[in-house]
């Protein structure tokens, strides 16, 4: 087992929130079929980005560009506590500019230049994307080929009659049950230690469930595995390859897949977004195709130029202009309207981008945040980085694109009405397949569908409004698709709001229990987690909602809500080692869940307490309250007086907590927890706005 973590957030995955574009993307030249968008039973043919009129528009000035950047930092280090950023813009080959702000160690008072290095996160898949095409133009890797062939005896579980190809993994379309990192891959724990790729591999090894190119979720371990297939197809470590074929010829000379002693030495440090230093951290595996990479501003713009220039830097040729385009032209689509990745690049902000043709990525890591964005047909690139977890890149984005490329007058988008027949498909639970806990309820209301969830602003709601019969528009501007089943049905939900995104499937909703009554008010409850698998009857219809649940059950339920899988790991415990849930409880001590447990026992078939329970729900890494000052009544252990504080607080009880008229609640915290009850909280907590 790993110890403790880092940060909350996933090491490696991109945390910020996703938006659709509006625009249809040339796909290599060809047809995008069904399958690759995918949109049931259609065949789109993909076309060119419009023509871009000449206009002096545009980053083009340096004097300007960096009056623009001046302007934009000088205000908004403070706006959001960040210490220090680079700003990196290229146009036409060229560097316009390249200039560092505020403090890579604001201790030591070290400012940032453009030599300063920096964790750049997943934006290293867009470098893992361009070594495997680089292989792939050599005719080394065949972009459609199983991915068995390049991985050296290492097989993937697939329980699909199609293999999986790199073209899947490099648009993040594999099928995989459990596709991201943990979030304690980014540990003091593994600092000086060497963690191979393949070993990591192996640890997390998903499953195939689901045809691969049929559904969009992003994907850690996918690039991982293409790292992978680097390795093995040539024989070279990853970081070696890279450093050979891709930052040597390059001139990215500051840019590696390890941290060596020289670029430790110019490394930004890393802040919380409070400003507290983050303390220094190993990465798992050691070598991290998905995410490791670091690099400065000067380096990132070669490789920027590298690919606007069509993979050409100086007299070589880096890429094939077929590879390049690969990279800069969307292949995946929820809908015409929207697309969503392309090789190594993705559909980020788009809702930002005035109707320009961009493609993008960010990159996440504890204490260093960044975001690329390139204007192909413009020949124009950006890419900031900063040493904090704060979201300035959204928003430099934004002033970016209305300072360069304001919006133009836009007819708005003709909306119509939903008959409550015509709503009737679209109406019902929708689980997202990267994160099984976002989960959206869609419901009929006035003409309208509402899309409701936790994660959603203005209280959990949204209305829909239908463009046309697989697009819809919420509140906030941001385009929703619904994709077809070839019987009419609607599949899937794309809803660019999560973080990471992915398609969510609707859900079918399942019958009703035998002894679960519509007037409880545990039902709701109860049929929602069911309809998810997250738990099941005793027997046949029956679910016998008043029975107390055991430790064993209780972790088992909230793994399979939270969505993490299982673990190989040892938990250290001594009574569980043939238990019937030991992955499931291995995976709760592994996600800190558990407290030091007495003599080395879990006692997994013990009947659990409701305060009990609140003391594991409550370890959650969850907005919580930030006052827990609560007066409670009854018998708690002072162990669980904050864990209960903090759900009362959060407004998180059932109707068997007791409200006395003197203010105090009574949790019933000795009491045991039972089926329906533990439904109940579940539900409030992961799934209820």
């Amino acid at each position: 087992m790993r110890k403790k973590r880092v940060s909350k957030v996933l090491a490696v995955t991109l945390s910020t929130s996703l938006a659709a574009t509006y625009l249809i993307a040339l796909v290599g030249g060809h047809s995008v079929s069904a399958e690759q968008l995918p949109l049931k039973g259609q065949t789109i043919t993909a076309i060119q980005p419009a023509a871009v009129p000449a206009a002096p528009s545009g980053p083009i000035d340096p004097k300007e560009v960096e009056a623009f950047a001046d302007n934009y930092f000088g205000e908004s280090l403070k706006k959001f506590n960040v210490p220090g950023a680079m700003f990196v813009v290229v146009q036409d080959g060229q560097v316009v500019l390249s200039k560092g702000y505020g403090y890579a160690n604001k201790e030591s008072k070290i400012p940032v230049d453009s030599n300063t290095v920096f964790r750049i996160g997943s934006i290293s898949k867009t470098l893992t994307a361009a070594a495997v095409l680089q292989l792939a133009d050599q005719g080394k890797i065949k972009l459609d080929q199983d991915i068995q062939s390049y991985l050296g005896g290492i097989t993937i579980p697939n329980s699909t009659s199609k293999p999986l190809t790199m073209e899947n993994m490099l648009t993040h379309m594999t099928g995989f049950d459990f596709p991201y990192e943990k979030d304690d891959d980014a540990s003091p724990d593994l600092l000086n230690q060497e963690n191979s790729l393949r070993d990591f591999l192996m640890d997390r090894m998903p499953t195939i469930v689901r045809t691969p190119g049929e559904a969009y979720q992003y994907d850690d371990y996918a690039f991982a595995l293409a790292g992978y297939a680097v390795e093995q197809v040539t024989g070279l470590p990853f970081h070696e390859y890279m450093d050979k074929n891709i930052f040597q010829p390059l001139g990215m000379n500051s840019s590696h897949d390890l941290v060596t002693p020289e670029l430790k030495a110019r490394m930004a440090a890393a802040y919380d977004p409070e400003g507290t230093p983050y303390p220094e951290y190993g990465l798992y595996p050691t070598d991290m195709p998905q995410g490791g990479m670091l690099s400065t501003g000067s380096d990132m713009a070669k490789f920027m130029i590298m690919l606007l220039q069509k993979g050409k830097a100086g007299d070589r040729q880096m890429l094939s202009e077929q590879s390049v385009q690969r990279m800069s032209e969307f292949s995946v689509f929820a809908h015409p309207a929207i697309p969503i990745t392309s090789y190594g690049f993705e559909s980020i902000f788009n809702e930002l981008s005035n109707g320009q043709y961009v493609v993008s990525k960010g990159g996440n890591i504890p204490g260093h945040a960044s975001f690329t964005w390139l204007l192909p047909e413009r020949k124009t690139g950006m890419f900031v980085i900063y040493n904090n977890d704060s979201e300035l890149r959204s928003d430099l984005y934004a002033a970016f694109m209305d300072h360069y490329y304001p919006k133009s007058t836009q007819t708005p988008e003709s909306v119509s009405s939903l008959t409550e027949q015509q709503a009737a498909r679209y109406v019902g639970l929708y689980k997202d397949l990267h994160t099984p806990s976002f989960v959206t309820r869609i419901t009929y209301n006035n003409g309208q569908l509402v899309a409701e969830d936790r994660y959603k602003l203005g209280n959990g709601k949204t209305t829909l409004k239908k463009i046309d019969p697989l697009l819809f528009m919420d509140d906030y501007g941001k385009k929703i698709a619904f994709l077809e089943q070839k019987d009419g049905g609607i599949a899937n939900m794309y809803r660019p709001a999560k973080s990471p995104i992915a398609y969510s499937p609707k859900i079918q909703e399942k019958a009703l229990f035998s002894d679960v009554s519509k007037e409880s008010p545990y039902q709701l409850s109860i049929e929602k987690l069911h309809s998810l698998d997250i738990i099941n009857g005793r027997d046949g219809r029956s679910f016998d909602p008043k029975a107390s649940m055991t430790r064993a059950e209780f972790i088992t339920m909230l793994l399979h809500a939270v969505g993490y899988p299982p673990s190989k790991s040892k938990s250290g415990y001594t009574d569980i080692e043939h238990h019937y849930a030991v992955k499931e409880i291995q995976a709760a001590v592994e996600n800190h869940w558990l407290g030091e447990e007495p003599e080395g026992r879990f006692e997994p078939d013990r009947t659990i307490t409701r305060e009990e329970m609140a003391v594991i729900l409550t370890r959650i890494p969850l907005p919580w309250p930030l006052s827990d000052e609560v007066r409670l009544a009854g018998q708690t252990d002072e162990s669980a007086i904050k864990a209960v504080s903090k759900l009362i607080a959060a407004g998180v009880t059932d109707p068997v907590t007791i409200a006395n008229s003197d203010g105090s609640v009574d949790f019933r915290s000795k009491a045991p927890l039972l089926r329906q009850e533990a439904s109940y909280f579940i539900d409030k907590i992961l799934f209820v706005p």
